[in-house]
């Protein structure tokens, strides 16, 4: 197939109208690039397994193949998996005690069910990618995330004359907020901005801050900064609602960066739902060309049509389109703020923030609700990646199991590769809603770093930077 220069292999799939990119862990779902759930943008890129296509630049002569099915995308046998009854693929069947420990049976039950869920190959040679070389650097004030927030936090900060660094996602800090078309404060000459980076943990109650590269352009970084400013904005969170791990549902900002960076629209025909924010993303992807046939306010979604990808959605009327779009509600990224003042050493708690750690704009927002559907929803995923349903979170509830790290280890929920975000979120709006609350009383699994999946190379890269914890 064809790509265009300067393209991502996610958008240039996406271009040649191939929106399913993965499967599902254990029922071989297709899913897709949603940038929501990281697992749907997951492939073997040149003989590299879990490669994001949505970071992966499209270049000429790659060999880029779907994973976890059986013997070949066209052909997957293993997607006869999504008919076995949901409770056959409860987390825990592969205990049964039908296949007692140390007898052969058991030995060929294991065979299958690491064949059924293997997800990817190990590569077939080893890589001659040499690791980057990290860097470690020192200064007086770090700041995460290169939005406006981030951007005047930084300016602010270097005007005082400190030594000031911003590390951002993004190539060029502050581009996921361009892509809005809206211009951002200017940034300080004297700040030292390192884009292509993923800050991914907070360690030893903020000594360091620890950022590996989205690709080989830039090498893994630590910093041991004496102030840590944490501007990570808000994300989207996709409804409680059967459908929403469809294929051609996605958060704006994925929508955008397909739109903006690589000319490619969302879809045929768009629907765009939200908190408020619907209407100005409608609007900017209209600018761009992309034909958006409706919007509503995210509450008013009661279901997403199809099987294999989105077919239409229902609000107060049925509604044609191949892609829907979330802007909202919005919810901080908690991880990086927990890192930074959890407390213990198994169960992490949430401590009060460390005084040298402070939130700025979306981070400091208060999160809006997870929107549940009004209709039935046991069978809606809380976790997508790992074919987590509402019925199965509900069937340990009903048997008395409501800690929340206890139901993670039990349905393996939110231990993907999206890390729990928005899954957990999610879990604790379902549990509220069940058993009454709020959801922030029943808490959250702990995060710990790394925040994102790391390459053996990018973590190759960051040895000798930091000294061994005694």
């Amino acid at each position: 197939m064809e790509a265009r220069e300067g393209d991502t292999v996610a958008a240039a799939l996406h271009a040649a109208g191939i929106t399913t990119t993965a499967r599902s862990r254990k029922r071989h779902r297709p899913i897709g690039l949603s940038g929501t759930f990281i697992a749907g943008s997951l492939a073997t890129v040149d003989g590299r397994p879990n490669v994001r296509l949505d970071r992966e630049p499209a270049t000429a002569g790659l060999d880029v193949r779907m994973q976890n099915v059986w013997p070949n995308a066209d052909l997957d046998f293993l997607s006869l998996a999504r008919f076995l009854p949901a409770r056959a693929t409860y987390a825990g069947f592969e205990h049964t005690n039908l296949m007692p420990s140390g007898t052969r049976r058991f030995e060929a039950w294991e065979r299958l069910l690491r064949f059924m869920a293997g997800v990817a190959d190990a590569p077939p040679a080893p890589s001659e990618r040499a690791a980057p070389k990290g860097t470690r650097v020192e200064v007086d004030t770090v700041v995460i995330g290169g939005g406006p927030a981030g951007r005047i936090a930084a300016s602010a900060a270097a005007q005082r004359g400190e030594r000031v660094m911003l590390i951002s996602r993004g190539n060029t800090p502050g581009q996921s907020a361009s892509r809005m078309g809206g211009s951002l404060p200017e940034l300080d000459h004297r700040v030292d901005a390192r884009g292509g980076l993923e800050a991914f943990g907070i360690y030893r109650d903020g000594a360091f801050v620890a950022a590996a590269p989205l690709d080989g352009r830039v090498s893994a970084l630590v910093v041991a900064p004496n102030k840590i400013v944490l501007a990570t904005g808000r994300r989207s969170c996709p409804p409680l609602i059967p459908g929403a791990d469809l294929p051609g549902v996605m958060d704006a900002a994925t929508a955008l960066s397909l739109a903006v960076d690589c000319m490619v629209a969302p879809g045929a025909q768009v629907a765009i739902i939200g908190t408020g924010a619907e209407i100005e993303v409608a609007h900017r992807l209209r600018d761009l060309g992309v034909n958006v046939v409706a919007t509503a306010p995210a509450a008013a979604l009661r279901r997403i049509t199809g099987r294999n990808a989105v077919t239409g959605i229902e609000t107060d009327r049925l509604i044609s389109c191949d892609a829907l779009i979330h802007a909202g509600p919005w919810r901080p990224d908690p991880a990086l703020a927990f890192m930074a003042g959890c407390d213990g050493l198994l169960q992490l708690r949430d401590s009060p923030l460390l005084s040298s750690v402070s939130l700025e704009g979306g981070a400091r927002d208060a999160a809006e609700p997870v929107i549940l559907g009004p209709g039935p929803r046991d069978a809606a995923f809380v976790c997508p990646c790992m074919d987590v349903t509402v019925a199965e979170i509900l069937h340990h509830v009903r048997k008395g199991e409501t800690d929340v790290e206890v139901l993670k280890r039990l349905t393996a929920c939110g231990m993907g590769p999206c890390q729990g975000v928005p899954c957990w979120d999610q879990l604790a709006a379902l549990l509220a809603d069940e058993l009454g609350g709020k959801p922030a009383g029943y808490g959250h699994p702990t995060y710990r770093g790394p925040r994102r999946g790391l390459t053996v190379a990018q973590a190759a890269g960051l040895d000798g930077l930091v000294e061994p914890d005694r």
